[in-house]
């Protein structure tokens, strides 16, 4: 299957031209990326333009674009401290065709379901491997095979007014693949189109009717129904809402008819909605912006460190969640390094209600108590540490070292000795715990 995949993205690059435009700050993704394109699939390498900024990869993709040169963007979800929403809304209206590729962390469902709502057409969770990166972009350039190319066919007719040829694509389209929702929207459009919306209708309800979890045929529905039906747009409205709960405009849209019609309750229902997504969107540049500055003066200054995140983490208040947690463990690191343990454990405590699960509070809430000469309760915590997974300090000789310390301390001689191991395998020249090992041997 994986050989399938490099052949679509290869045939992208070398029959066809393609090119990609790279926006980031990650130098790992970017080496990541590159390493995919010239040394795994082999192809040319005039076409990867990578840039930190915005405008100037913005400047490249209009370049292409006059040259027609096919593209696919990789672009951030945060970019200097900002998200990549409006930029993307703005690429998409201005060039519909081109293929973006939004990267992110860690994201919820509904955050996936908008980028797709605003045109995006692929979404790459970060760290990504390389088979991950070809088969995302194997399906941005080749989505549905056959089917694609001849909806891709269709909507060029249709832009150049060619309604004929537009209808009889999307007839092949039903052909190849009978109640297809794609090849019905085409159609629908071509109704449309022609001004008649009453067939358009037909076309874009049976659209739902055969994929209900679709956005396209319901933003269709909307449209059209706007401007014959306002309650059948309110239903339309709210099915998307429900499907794609993040885009304050749609809240906003939904409040302003309930406004017309005289219900305010349900109408500030939706206004305090619309508020709370857009708090949201807000909140993530926030704590970006935070996250930039407590790195920058972690060292220098623990003090102001705390000082940018408990503000985020406060003005956040009932909204944090999971993805909040590398917060949290910044905010423990600066009270730790100030002698703050007992607040560093508080702080882990309340992170610890958001995410219950995580290893890694619970190592950093031993590491805490350990700061303050507490090692019976670092102990339990070093051990909830590894019952929620035991294989979590494998990859660090650190964690190894100061959990094994500890167990050697308290004579848990059985949990130290896996610990001063993985250490050793880690850095064979770890003299500490060698030395720690052949103390347990000659104990035994």
């Amino acid at each position: 299957m994986a050989g399938k995949y490099d052949s679509i993205v290869y045939d992208f690059f070398s029959k066809l031209s393609g090119s990609v435009v790279l926006i980031t700050e990650d130098q790992l993704f970017k080496k990541t990326l590159a390493t995919t394109l010239f040394k795994v699939l082999g192809t040319k390498r005039n076409c990867l333009f990578a840039y930190e900024g915005v405008q100037q990869g913005l400047k490249k993709i209009q370049e292409l674009e006059k040259r027609s040169v096919d593209t696919i963007v990789f672009i951030e979800r945060i970019l200097a401290g900002r998200p990549s929403t409006d930029t993307i809304i703005t690429l998409k209206r201005v060039l519909p065709n081109l293929k973006i590729v939004v990267l992110v962390g860690e994201t919820k469902r509904e955050n996936i379901a908008y980028f797709y709502e605003i045109g995006v057409n692929n979404v790459i969770s970060k760290p990504a491997s390389i088979n991950n990166i070809i088969e995302k972009m194997a399906f941005t350039v080749q989505p549905q095979g056959k089917l694609s190319e001849y909806m891709s066919i269709g909507k060029r007719c249709l832009a150049a007014g060619k309604f004929m040829d537009a209808m009889q694509i999307a007839d092949k389209i039903l052909r190849l693949k009978p109640e297809s929702p794609a090849g019905l929207m085409l159609k629908g459009d071509v109704f449309l189109s022609q001004g008649d919306p009453k067939k358009a209708l037909e076309c874009f309800h049976r659209a739902h009717d055969n994929s209900k979890l679709y956005l396209e045929p319901i933003k269709k529905l909307v449209g059209v129904y706007k401007k014959l039906d306002e309650e059948k747009a309110l239903e339309y409205m709210k099915k998307l809402d429900k499907l794609s709960p993040l885009n304050a405009e749609r809240k906003t849209d939904i409040g302003k008819i309930y406004v017309h019609r005289k219900k305010m309750e349900l109408a500030e229902k939706y206004f305090d909605q619309a508020v709370e997504a857009a708090t949201t969107e807000a909140m993530s540049l926030i704590s970006s912006v935070v996250e930039n500055i407590s790195e920058a003066v972690q060292q220098a200054s623990p003090r102001m460190a705390e000082k940018y995140l408990r503000q985020v983490l406060e003005a956040k208040g009932k909204r944090l969640d999971r993805s909040d947690i590398t917060l949290f463990n910044k905010l423990g690191i600066a009270l730790r390094g100030q002698g703050k343990w007992k607040e560093a454990i508080e702080n882990y405590i309340r992170a610890l209600r958001i995410s219950p699960d995580d290893e890694g509070l619970f190592y950093n809430t031993g590491m805490a108590y350990l700061d303050g000469g507490e090692r019976t309760l670092a102990a339990k915590c070093f051990e909830n540490a590894l019952q929620k997974n035991p294989d979590f300090y494998r990859v660090s000789e650190v964690v190894s070292m100061n959990m094994g310390l500890l167990f050697y301390e308290l004579r848990e001689y059985d949990k130290a000795v896996p610990l001063f191991e993985n250490a050793v395998a880690l850095n064979p020249t770890n003299m500490t715990a060698q030395r720690k090992l052949a103390a347990i041997s000659d104990n035994a």
